[in-house]
């Protein structure tokens, strides 16, 4: 259970890295494709593709991926031995908001809740809704 955790925690570091580039009106910006459909960000969040500075970015959702009793997950994210089953951390209607340091929060406005996983110390991780 332990590698599962882990591996959970280095996906989701991973999908902060691959996130949505900035630039533009954040309400403009799209998440991109969450379980078959688009996101739309509120106006009021920042989006980045490195959120390493302080503060709270928007950006598509990361996933969580399980392999299979006996795998072995290879340097590159590949699984050697067995199978991976991964689902989006997020609703089909929501996005991933990172906030890189324990003091940043979303505006209580957003409605975001807190992904239940492992994280490092640095950093929280939350689902949002979608602007309609």
């Amino acid at each position: 259970m332990r590698s599962v955790a882990w591996l959970a925690l280095a996906l989701l570091t991973a999908a902060c890295s691959a996130a949505t580039s900035s630039g533009g009106s954040a309400s403009s910006q799209q998440a991109g494709s969450n379980g078959g459909g688009s996101c739309r960000y509120p106006g009021n969040v920042q989006v980045s593709s490195d959120p390493s500075g302080p503060g709270c970015f928007a950006h598509a959702p990361g996933q969580i991926c399980q392999v299979s009793n006996g795998a072995t997950v290879l340097p590159d994210g590949g699984v050697s031995g067995g199978t991976e089953s991964c689902t989006s951390i997020c609703g089909a209607s929501q996005f991933e908001m990172t906030c890189m340091d324990t003091n940043s929060a979303p505006d209580p406005s957003l409605g975001c809740t807190v992904i239940p996983i492992p994280t490092p110390s640095c950093c929280l991780y939350y689902c949002c809704p979608c602007v309609p």
